[in-house]
């Protein structure tokens, strides 16, 4: 008998947290799933525990691999999950028993195309939720994805994460979706902007099953892999209709991509100046100079300025204030006064 859900699982030198991925995935209270594990070059032993799970259940799927990355390791599950669902799991993150067993109840019973659920994510000692604000437990069809669905995608990054929804096979074979490879910081972002456009319906459960870990080398931790901003400047270049059948002006948005670039740059600015020893000061205070003073993000913050003040608290139109002032050293005092603060 062929699993309904296929679980696609990319791994990479995890094997502090792997144990317990796994763990939460075979003691998922619905059974007929199938877990593809992706090894993508781990050099540390999370093979080793792959295998000796594969040895007791039949459901394990174990691919090897040279390291090529998160989408590359991700399309590999898609190529051979025979599932009519997928989901996909991030081998540091854990779930909770009844996720996909609750995910599956939603999704077959408003006969949809996509289920979201919430995130708990899991930071410094400190935990954290993300919810949304969509109508709960209703179908919602193309009209409403196109109208509020797709341009949230666009503006926010909350809602880009594979991990809280499941899929239909059949929608991502149809439309040949696929993580595109060698872009580390965006897989997600175009995977679901090409999903989401090709749906006619989906719903939001308010329930939270996926348990997000930040850890130490993850791509939002990882300043010295990944160059964020550049991958920020991408998205605000990218072309959203050579992909998408967007109902929205080009004026709409040009907005909204401006908006998320000043907000990505504002949270850009927080990162690098959180101290590190993997950068040095010279070279962390260097790089948000340059940032700011880029001609796009000089160009937006002065065009929409008093859209983004608007409803800033005080310390939020301080640092917009510094950033159209092309003020580093008063972003870091700020960035500075606020960390000892809180």
């Amino acid at each position: 008998m062929n699993p309904l859900i296929s679980i696609i699982v990319p791994v990479y030198n995890t094997a502090n947290y792997l144990e317990e991925c796994v763990t939460s995935l075979l003691q998922q209270s619905y059974s007929n799933c199938e877990f593809i594990f992706i090894n993508d070059g781990s050099t540390d032993g999370s093979l080793a525990i792959l295998e000796k799970h594969k040895a007791t259940d039949t459901r394990i799927i174990v691919i090897n691999q040279e390291n090529q990355g998160v989408s590359v390791a991700r399309n590999q599950g898609l190529a051979i999950a025979k599932g009519a669902y997928i989901g996909f799991v991030d081998s540091d993150d854990w779930i909770e028993k009844e996720m996909y067993a609750t995910l599956l109840e939603a999704i077959e019973t408003h006969s949809c195309d996509l289920v979201l659920s919430n995130m708990k994510s899991f930071l410094n000692g400190k935990e954290y939720s993300t919810t949304y604000n969509f109508p709960k437990n209703t179908s919602l069809n193309t009209d409403y994805i196109q109208g509020s669905i797709l341009p949230y995608l666009i503006e926010n990054d909350d809602l880009y994460s594979s991990c809280n929804k499941l899929f239909k096979a059949s929608i991502i074979k149809e439309n040949t979706i696929q993580f595109p490879p060698k872009n580390a910081l965006s897989e997600d972002n175009i995977f679901n902007l090409l999903y989401f456009n090709a749906i006619k319906s989906m719903v939001y459960i308010d329930y939270t099953g996926y348990n997000y870990r930040e850890v130490e080398g993850s791509a939002t931790r990882n300043v010295i892999q990944h160059n964020y901003f550049q991958n920020v400047l991408r998205l605000y270049h990218f072309d959203y209709k050579s992909i998408m059948d967007l109902s929205l002006s080009e004026e709409k948005i040009h907005k909204i991509k401006a908006v998320k670039l000043i907000k990505n740059v504002l949270s850009l600015v927080h990162i690098y100046f959180n101290p590190t020893n993997k950068l040095s000061f010279i070279e962390r205070f260097t790089f948000v100079k340059t940032m700011i003073t880029t001609a796009e993000v000089q160009k937006e913050v002065h065009h929409y300025f008093e859209y983004l003040t608007k409803n800033s608290n005080r310390y939020d139109a301080f640092l917009l204030k510094s950033i159209k002032e092309k003020s580093t050293i008063k972003l870091y005092l700020a960035t500075m006064y606020s960390r000892i603060r809180n």
